[in-house]
């Protein structure tokens, strides 16, 4: 890919209608500040872990090169290929696959075994509600309202941090601070026209900078204190694909980008005399096995030094598979996990966290495609090997659309019928359950289906679209924010 290279501070004021929203409804957000509340107590009674040396997944003698894994045939589905191996210098890559029958067995997936899981325990009624589900009366008001004036259309995705922003359908990304004033709205409606709905969104980690991603493929980054557009980027995957996922990581020069052509891409952001320049890396083609969701590890800020954070980790969720690969110091494939068999129109889920488990921290990976959630702890040995231990498998009744970390013991799940479950990971005790299906959830369909740019997608990747609610539920700071067609909710959890 070819750099694209913009002048700075280019698009340097917002656009007169929308400078009048702001001022219109930034009377309108006298509401209560959005407070977190310390929920991340550590921890946690080591009882109940499975043993590390009883299951610790084991090391094969003479590991697959990175090629032999991502040419891999499933039953279902081909694993991924690169788009470029040369790219990668694939010869000097060591790559460690493990032995994952008990994560593919076909009671955990396969949906030709009848039985469905007994249902968790219940302990709702012994310590009251956990749960408390609000609507956000300022910005659900502002919303409609930023329609009716400028024009904005409906919501389709959400991102917390300490900023609220909002994507809608023609275009617009709506800027919200913890009290629900209006402090930006960047765009134009002429540019949706162009690009099409924004399909994500990501804020950085000291939210000066705003990532959308769009139905027609591109890219835009904004500047959150001064409302600038910093860069338009045209060019960095493939025309004709929408943009499912874009997430800086922990490197404030580094982004990840995910494609409705199942593709992966790593930008590069750099300033070199002035001008402002995105560099893009093809990571992997979804010419053989679509990817459908990334998750790069973050790390809070007491955590920026522990020795994991060197190999900027990112998961990533195929439709047959699952990848871990660190994109530092170079690019390395360091776990693989197939499914098994599962419904097809179950949605690949992908969560970090840091758990402390032996008396040492380290990030754990869920993930989860069906009704079986499966928790893997990654660690670092001195050698600067990273080593992947399975913890307890959680195994529901019900199949999931999204999968939310509070804390490094409790869990907030959604199922295909939009009722969450709060979970003790632990104990697998249910603390609560409360339907949300009043907020309208804004479903990802129509950007799996790429329909802003043809529909020329899988039929595989469409149908996983059709629960697909990634872009619609964001989290900071034991909140979780629910983005509806007519109302925006905050759940927060106040756990004891």
């Amino acid at each position: 890919m070819e750099p694209e290279s913009l002048g700075a501070e280019q698009g340097a004021s917002l656009p007169g209608p929308a400078e009048e929203l702001v001022t219109l409804l930034g009377q309108d957000a006298a509401l209560p500040k959005l407070s977190g509340g310390e929920l991340d107590r550590e921890l946690e009674s080591k009882s109940d872990l499975i043993d590390d040396k009883e299951f610790d997944i084991p090391q094969v003698d003479t590991p697959p090169t990175l090629e032999s894994i991502l040419n891999e045939t499933d039953d279902e589905e081909e694993s991924f290929i690169l788009e470029d191996p040369s790219l990668l210098n694939i010869d000097n890559i060591d790559t460690h696959s493990y032995d994952t029958s008990s994560l593919a067995s076909s009671d955990s997936g396969d949906r030709t075994h009848l039985k469905r899981k007994k249902k968790l325990p219940d302990s709702s009624s012994l310590h009251g509600s956990v749960v408390r589900l609000s609507l956000l009366k300022g910005i659900s008001a502002q919303i409609v309202s930023a329609a009716d004036k400028v024009d904005a259309g409906l919501p389709t995705a959400i991102a917390a941090s300490s900023l609220i922003a909002v994507g809608t359908s023609h275009g617009l990304a709506l800027i919200f601070d913890p009290n629900q004033a209006l402090r930006l709205c960047l765009g134009s409606t002429a540019v949706g026209a162009q690009y099409g709905a924004i399909s994500a969104l990501s804020i950085n980690n000291d939210c000066s900078r705003l990532l959308c991603g769009f139905a027609k493929g591109q890219i835009t980054m904004w500047d959150l204190a001064s409302g600038k557009l910093l860069r338009s980027i045209t060019d960095a995957h493939p025309p004709g694909t929408a943009i499912l996922h874009i997430k800086f990581t922990d490197d404030p020069t580094l982004a990840i980008c995910n494609d409705s052509g199942g593709s992966v891409f790593e930008l590069s952001f750099k300033r070199v005399m002035g001008v402002r320049t995105c560099e893009s890396r093809c990571l992997f083609s979804g010419s053989k096995g679509e990817v459908c969701c990334i998750e790069p590890l973050h790390a809070k800020t007491e955590l920026r030094d522990h020795p994991i954070t060197q190999y900027s980790l990112l998961a990533m969720a195929s439709l047959t598979k699952i990848l871990v690969i660190g994109l530092k110091p170079s690019l390395k494939v360091w776990m693989t996990f197939p499914y098994g068999r599962m419904d097809p129109s179950s949605v690949p889920l992908l969560a970090w966290h840091f758990v402390a488990v032996q008396n040492s921290v380290n990030p754990m990976l869920a993930f989860c495609r069906g009704d079986v959630v499966h928790f893997l702890l990654v660690k670092r040995d001195d050698s600067g090997a990273i080593h992947v231990t399975k913890q307890k498998q959680l195994h529901l009744h019900y199949d999931l659309i999204n999968f939310t970390w509070i804390n490094s013991r409790t869990v907030v799940l959604l199922d295909s019928v939009e009722k969450l479950h709060v979970i003790d990971r632990q104990t697998q005790e249910e603390l609560e359950t409360i339907e949300i299906s009043e907020v309208q959830l804004v479903y990802n369909s129509s950007h799996f289906k790429s329909l802003a740019t043809g529909g020329n997608v899988s039929q595989a990747l469409a149908l996983v679209g059709e629960k697909a609610c990634y872009q619609s539920i964001s989290s900071c700071g034991g909140q979780i924010f629910y983005l509806g067609t007519k109302t925006e909710s905050d759940t927060e959890l106040f756990i004891q």
